[in-house]
């Protein structure tokens, strides 16, 4: 398609020295997934911004991605390409031809399937969350009772410790808190049943259920 395109390191496809294409690859027993990005006509503000750290930082400790500068592969087009078009000319550079392109359509029990699988795996806490790597969350802000700096891990989607620091005001300690939490989903729903009854504004003066989880998640 004329994009001086080369491969660069194990997984980017590059023009340039900038990076137009990420791949990573999953294996499982005997099963393999690879998925990659091509980035025709992104929107690379957001991109950074997806992947700039805010201050209220995540540290995974799963693998990390090296961040490279991003292009869109448009940028290197001799002419303007549409989404459909381009979709077609990789099918077809995949498939060696328009001819060999073979489709297959969804049955009805086909979708069936899908839903059920949807319900009873894929859409499940457990199967989201429940294997997520182990990663730990910072949390600050600041409140009409001062500030709150919040320091939470999380493996396996389960709180496993929280330290909160802060000049904050409050009655009682809030390592009692910190207990009532761990062992508890890091999810609103679940930290909503485990935090029913408690009176937050003892721990920090003022603060509601709803302005907490805000703050926390």
């Amino acid at each position: 398609m004329g994009v001086p395109a080369e491969l660069s390191g194990r997984n980017d496809i590059v023009v340039d020295g900038r990076k137009i294409s990420g791949n990573a690859q999953y294996i499982a027993g005997r099963r393999m997934v690879s998925h990659g990005t091509l980035l025709l006509n992104s929107d690379l503000e957001q991109v950074v911004e997806a992947l700039n750290v805010k201050a209220s930082k995540i540290e995974s400790k799963g693998i990390k991605s090296v961040r490279s500068r991003v292009a869109n592969i448009c940028e290197f087009l001799p002419e303007p390409v549409d989404m459909e078009t381009f979709r077609l000319r990789l099918l077809h550079g995949i498939f060696g031809g328009a001819e060999n392109v073979r489709q297959y359509h969804l049955t009805r029990e086909d979708w069936d399937n899908i839903h059920r699988l949807t319900a009873e795996r894929y859409g499940t806490w457990e199967w989201n969350y429940g294997h997520s790597p182990a990663f730990n969350v910072q949390k600050t802000q600041r409140f009409a009772m001062g500030e709150i700096d919040a320091r939470i891990d999380v493996e396996r989607g389960l709180i496993r410790s929280v330290i909160f620091y802060g000049d904050f005001i409050g009655e009682k300690d809030s390592a009692e808190l910190a207990e009532k939490l761990t062992g508890v989903r890091y999810e609103r729903s679940s930290l909503e049943t485990a935090l029913q009854g408690v009176d937050l504004s003892r721990y920090f003066a003022g603060l509601s259920l709803p302005e907490f989880l805000d703050f926390f998640l």
